[in-house]
């Protein structure tokens, strides 16, 4: 059954409307909606009816974990154009198939019945954004309004029917998957990184950490830290994936990516020590150019660009889908082979969209992407791996155990996030992180209310725990509050002085995500009028209430200190 909700549907001569106690959307549109239990439906060819937005509104968007935006208010760009958003329902920018209006105190829920068919943008046009629900094929699009976000998104579940396969179910799979619950990750780079990647000449320096990635465990180890992942980006650290495996019970998973192809022209002009030092770039130069994925113009579809000697950036290509699970099944079991010890593997890109592929060799359509997708994540579980890929959304959420990215927002990440990776941030970065990020009020966990108890949520490797030291206090918040595990990546120099804050910060966070990782987000409730005190329930046990403010604030019977959360289980506090 649906909710069980008293909203009102009218028409009139310029369209219909919804309302809700005193709460009324406008549409206007020469399309009309029928009844369909306790929602409405409308049948949709190209764009969804979508009401007029009003000073004030608050536009919720399925943006990794979840995002909010003003109708009326104006925002600075970072990473990508907060002015213009938008994306498919099977993407980061669509990682849910739904949009929201809250208005009010009430929300709106419009939801297309087909995600993989549909999507949103949401530009700010004059004084307001505009919302606009496209249909890339004939299709249902359903309507209901809501007194909470945890109704709401009750009821997007019962709409789609959702069935989704649990962490429980997915360690029983891949057991050493567990080590993820209560633990953390960690990317440890050599200092002389950015110096060997973005070089102006070619060098023959090691970018490996060697006897330093050991060194920094053994340190995290001994000062409390048991569970924790590694992440392992160049091919020549995998030496030391069985000795963290067997000396401290560490897991580690090897960096992949099936997404990027390098042009082997780019060895005249781009630091020759990425394809020396990086397995995948090396074993992607094969693919090009049969293996590119082609889009409906016959050009090569572009893909993440690289420095090269003149300062310029190079856009490599993206391989095709269906090559990309080939090469998967091929190169993954040679890979584990010869370093037994790696117990995941991370699948950079690969899970961020879907799409279509007009080659003549391996033509791809949508369904069919969707389906090869799936496949290869699938397929790197049953080589006994732990399953992890950038950001990800519902329609892969099967066969994947973690994401990175999922718990920062790609809108409100700093500009160039994704080489921000081995730094601290500067005060400008700082500043983007303070507008955004870091405000209560503009982030939502619409995710976690739908799948909490189905995935593991990290930060993104360029908006990480310990990158702005002066907001961590922060970071645990939402951590603690939406039930994500801590995500480290930091350069070898930057250890001694941060360690500190990184054991105590993983420490905090994990003493939450522990208990509250496998189990549903239950409830969330915003308990005072700035969005400084919030809460969220797990499983109907426990209660995690975040104070974002400067100042003492009271729950309950209960003090909440400044920027410190206040962990309960059957309305006790656990300590």
């Amino acid at each position: 059954m649906f909710w069980v909700i008293k909203m009102i549907y009218s028409e009139n001569k310029n369209g219909f409307s919804f309302a809700l106690d005193e709460t009324v959307f406008e549409f206007t549109n020469n399309l009309t909606a029928q009844k369909n239990r306790e929602v409405y439906e409308v049948n949709v060819k190209e764009r969804a009816p979508i009401p007029k937005l009003e000073a004030g509104d608050r536009i919720i968007l399925p943006v990794d974990e979840g995002m909010v935006v003003y109708a009326d208010k104006d925002y600075v760009a970072g990473e990508l154009d907060i002015k213009n958003m938008g994306g498919d329902f099977s993407s980061r920018e669509g990682t849910v198939g739904l949009v929201a209006i809250e208005r009010k105190g009430k929300f709106l829920l419009i939801c297309p019945e087909n995600g993989l068919h549909s999507g949103y943008s949401a530009v700010k046009k004059g004084e307001l954004y505009d919302l606009s629900v496209y249909c890339k094929k004939e299709m249902k699009v359903f309507y209901g309004i809501y007194r909470s976000l945890k109704e709401m998104c009750d009821s997007y579940k019962k709409i789609k029917n959702v069935s989704a396969r649990t962490l429980n179910e997915k360690i029983k799979a891949v057991p050493e998957a567990e080590k993820l619950i209560g633990g953390g990750k960690f990317w440890i780079w050599n200092d002389n990184y950015d110096e060997i990647m973005y070089s102006d000449h070619n060098c023959e320096e090691n970018p490996n950490t060697g006897e330093a990635l050991l060194d920094i465990a053994d340190s995290l180890y001994n000062s409390g830290i048991k569970k924790a992942m590694f992440g392992i980006f160049f091919n020549g650290d995998s030496n030391s994936v069985e000795a963290l495996y067997k000396k401290y019970g560490y897991i580690a998973t090897q960096y992949d990516n099936y997404n990027d192809v390098f042009n082997p022209a780019f060895l005249d002009i781009v630091p020759n020590n990425r394809v020396k030092n990086c397995d995948y770039t090396f074993r992607r130069m094969k693919d090009y150019p049969d293996g590119v994925q082609v889009d409906q113009n016959g050009s090569l579809w572009k893909a993440w660009a690289l420095r090269g000697f003149d300062g310029k950036m190079h856009s490599q290509n993206t391989l095709c889908p269906v090559v990309a699970a080939q090469r998967m099944k091929e190169e993954i079991p040679e890979i584990i082979k010869e370093y037994p010890y790696y117990k995941g593997r991370y699948i950079d890109v690969y899970g961020g969209t879907i799409s279509v592929c007009h080659s003549k060799e391996h033509p791809v359509t949508l369904d069919e992407c969707l389906a090869v997708k799936k496949g290869a994540y699938k397929a790197i579980e049953e080589m006994g791996l732990i399953v992890g890929t950038e950001d990800g959304h519902e329609l892969i959420l099967d066969e994947i155990v973690y994401t990175e990215g999922m718990h920062s927002p790609v809108y409100f990440r700093i500009n160039d996030a994704g080489r921000n990776h081995a730094h601290i941030y500067n005060e400008q970065q700082k500043e983007h992180i303070d507008r955004y990020m870091t405000d209560p009020s503009l982030r939502i966990p619409l995710w976690h209310l739908i799948y909490h108890d189905c995935l593991i949520t990290f930060p993104y490797w360029g908006d990480t725990t310990e990158m702005y030291p002066e907001r961590v206090k922060d970071k645990i918040l939402f951590a603690c509050l939406y039930g994500c595990p801590p995500l480290y990546s930091f350069s070898v120099r930057h250890f001694k002085d941060y360690k500190d804050l990184i054991v105590e910060s993983y420490k905090k966070i994990t003493f939450v995500t522990q208990k509250t990782a496998t189990l549903p987000m239950t409830d969330y409730m915003v308990l005072n009028d700035d969005y400084t005190l919030q809460k969220t329930v797990f499983g109907d046990k426990y209660c995690v209430v975040a104070n974002f403010s400067d100042k003492e604030m009271s729950y309950e019977n209960f003090i909440v200190a400044p920027k410190d959360y206040l962990f309960l289980c059957d309305g006790a506090e656990v300590k």
